[in-house]
């Protein structure tokens, strides 16, 4: 099974354009046992902040590189500019398929669910009867739930072309009584909503 790891930099404010000349660089370096997949800068919510998403085959290879971040002064190449970091472990639900990389966007949106604890099965289940009918009107890229310590969370990423493709096909699937999916809020506690932008050196663009 494949893990997925969401890494956030948040820089310092009036740093970004000293930080994104090394971007570019620090998204090749990014980890040392995984796959880079996407690199994607904030527009609608907290910003100067920059998600980096990565593949790993193993929770192993995942615990190795996180052990490697532990031993290097500056792993990114942009500690003085750096606010915060933070990273999170996800494994795909059962219905969402691989992650390739190409180009669907350049619009992310990063909706991130906090589930109520063991909401993870029921939740799955009612996305499950609807996503193809969902996948038809815009694809999702994938739905993953967190798997560290701490209340459960739900990421699902939705590419999107134009701001206007996302508003047309999130009400189609209103209209077609599936979005939000029947009987799958039960068990959410928290609901965000984040809009990025795919950089130009991201694999997923």
């Amino acid at each position: 099974m494949m893990i997925y790891d969401l890494t956030i930099l948040s820089l310092l404010p009036n740093t970004l354009g000293a930080v994104m000349p090394i971007l570019p660089q620090t998204y090749r370096q990014f980890s040392s046992t995984g796959t880079s997949l996407g690199a994607f800068a904030c527009e609608f919510g907290t910003l100067n902040r920059f998600a980096f998403l990565t593949a790993y085959e193993t929770i192993e290879a995942l615990t190795q590189e996180r052990a490697r971040l532990m031993t290097e002064e500056n792993p990114y190449g942009i500690g003085q500019y750096l606010g915060g970091v933070s990273t999170a472990a996800f494994k795909p639900l059962a219905f969402a398929k691989p992650i390739v990389p190409g180009t669907y966007g350049p619009f992310y949106e990063f909706r991130t669910y906090t589930l109520a604890p063991f909401g993870l099965a029921e939740t799955e289940e009612a996305w499950s009867k609807i996503i193809d009918r969902r996948h038809a009107m815009s694809p999702l890229l994938t739905n993953m739930a967190s798997i560290e310590d701490g209340p459960q969370k739900m990421v699902h990423i939705w590419p999107y072309a134009t701001i206007e493709a996302r508003m047309a096909a999130r009400a189609e699937a209103s209209k077609e009584g599936i979005w939000p999916p029947p009987g799958g809020s039960g068990k959410l506690t928290n609901l965000q909503s984040e809009l990025f932008v795919a950089t130009a050196f991201s694999d997923l663009k």
